[in-house]
C-alpha cells in the first residue's frame, strides 16, 4: 500500500478520497481544522515541513479557496491557492516524496464551451489565475525523482452534501421556484465525486503525471438535471420555458450565470481507458436530494 499524506483532509473531496482507502496506517492527514479523522494533524498548513513528509511516497493537496463572487481579496487566493501548494511541494521534494498531486480546476481555461488537454489556459477570475499560477510552478518543479500531477475536474457533485452551484440549483428547485430550463438542450460535463476518487486512485497507482482531466461518461442538460431532481424529490419541482427575449436579457445582464446554466461546457477526459466511471448524474443527484431532505 502506497504511503500517502493528504493536505486539507477536512475538505469534501479529500474526505471522499480518504473513505476509499482501506489501510489507515498508510495515511497521514493534515488539516486547518479538525474533522475527527484518525491520524489527522491539525495545524497551520504553512508550518508543514519536510520532516512531516518523511516516509510518504505521495502527497495530495486538496486545500484551496474556491471561487466565491463576494470574496475579492486577491491576496487570500494567492496565499492559499498559489503560495501554499508551492510551499508544500518544496517541502515534499526535500523529504524525498516521489509524487505530488495538486487538485486544480477547469476554471484555469476561462469562459469556454469546450475543453481538452491541448487547450491553452486563459483564466478570467482571481480564483482561476491563482490555481493556474500554482499549476505552472509545480509542473516546473518536476524531475525524474519528483513527479507532479495536476487534476482538473469539471464541477463535482454527488456523495451527499456536495458543495457548489449544483447544490444551490437543487435547493432553489426544491423551494418551488419555477426553473426556466424547459427546452434548454445544452450539454455540460460534470464528475461524480466517486468517479473523481476513482480517477485519483488511478493517478496514484500508475503515477500518471502532467495535467489529468477526469469526467463522467456523458454530458447532461440543465433541463435533465431539474427533471432528475423532480423525479427523486418529495417536494414540488417545476420547470417553465422562457421566451427568447428573456434569454437575451439574462445573457446581457448576468452573463456569467447565463453561461453556467444555459451554456455548453464539453470537457474531454484524457485519462487512459482503464478509467471507467461507474456513477452517473441521476445517481449523484438522488444522493444530493436525499441529503437536503434529511437536513
Amino acid at each position: 500500500m502506497t504511503k500517502i499524506s493528504i493536505i486539507g483532509s477536512d475538505s469534501f473531496i479529500a474526505t471522499q478520497f480518504h473513505n476509499s482507502i482501506e489501510n489507515e496506517e498508510n495515511i497521514k492527514l493534515f488539516s486547518r481544522q479538525s474533522s475527527g479523522k484518525q491520524n489527522e494533524i491539525v495545524k497551520d498548513l504553512f508550518q508543514i515541513t519536510a520532516n512531516n513528509f518523511i516516509g510518504a511516497e505521495v502527497v495530495i493537496n486538496f486545500a484551496a479557496i474556491v471561487h466565491q463572487p463576494k470574496l475579492k481579496d486577491e491576496a487570500i487566493y494567492k496565499k492559499v491557492n498559489t503560495e501554499l501548494p508551492i510551499h508544500l511541494a518544496k517541502e515534499a521534494k526535500k523529504a524525498g516524496v516521489k509524487h505530488f498531486i495538486q487538485m486544480s480546476t477547469v476554471a484555469v481555461y476561462g469562459n469556454v464551451t469546450s475543453i481538452d488537454e491541448n487547450m491553452l489556459e486563459n483564466p478570467v477570475n482571481i480564483y482561476g489565475k491563482s490555481k493556474l499560477n500554482a499549476d505552472n510552478a509545480l509542473l516546473a518543479m518536476q524531475n525524474e525523482n519528483f513527479k507532479v500531477s495536476i487534476i482538473r475536474p469539471p464541477m463535482v457533485y454527488g456523495g451527499g452534501n456536495a458543495p457548489g452551484n449544483l447544490m444551490s440549483l437543487i435547493r432553489a428547485a426544491q423551494k418551488g421556484i419555477p426553473m426556466p430550463f424547459k427546452g434548454v438542450n445544452n450539454a455540460r460535463d460534470f464528475i461524480h465525486v466517486s468517479n473523481l476518487v476513482q480517477a485519483l486512485n488511478l493517478v496514484v497507482a500508475n503515477t500518471i503525471t502532467g495535467v489529468a482531466i477526469p469526467t463522467d461518461n456523458s454530458p447532461v442538460s440543465t433541463e435533465a438535471i431539474i427533471n432528475f431532481v423532480k423525479l427523486h424529490s418529495s417536494k414540488r419541482v417545476r420547470q417553465i420555458q422562457i421566451p427568447k427575449f428573456a434569454h437575451v436579457l439574462v445573457k446581457k445582464m448576468l452573463p456569467s450565470i447565463y453561461t453556467k446554466v444555459f451554456g455548453d461546457l464539453r470537457v474531454q477526459c484524457n485519462l487512459p481507458d482503464t478509467y471507467q466511471p461507474k456513477y452517473g448524474i441521476e445517481e449523484g443527484l438522488k444522493e444530493m436530494v436525499a441529503t437536503i431532505e434529511v437536513i
